[in-house]
């Protein structure tokens, strides 16, 4: 028995084997897609606002961050909860898990 087993035992933690793998929590950000740039990105995101999705926009750039201006094209992200995910996809008709092909 290892120290941290043994450890566990004298505190009473409780083992975990057996335990069922957790489900992905539906509250969970998902990447939804990559737009072409910031103009792209932030009207997405008001679109999916306008459909009442919530999302958010991250740029990957931290030199673009940090120097306050646009990032380059490849830098951003959209990110969605995991339960408006299908939504997501439908309301901008996007094909695949993360990029973000139009139909």
């Amino acid at each position: 028995m290892s120290m941290l087993s043994r450890l566990r035992s004298l505190l009473g933690a409780p083992a975990d084997r057996g335990a069922p793998p957790r489900l992905p929590s539906p509250d969970e950000l998902v990447l939804l897609t990559r737009p072409q740039g910031e103009p792209e990105a932030q009207l997405l995101r008001q679109i999916l606002g306008d459909n009442g999705i919530r999302s958010m926009v991250k740029n990957r750039d931290a030199v673009g961050v940090d120097g306050g201006g646009w990032g380059p094209s490849w830098a951003y992200e959209l990110w969605v909860l995991r339960k408006d995910l299908r939504r997501a996809r439908e309301v901008l008709a996007l094909d695949d898990e993360a990029g973000g092909a139009p139909r």
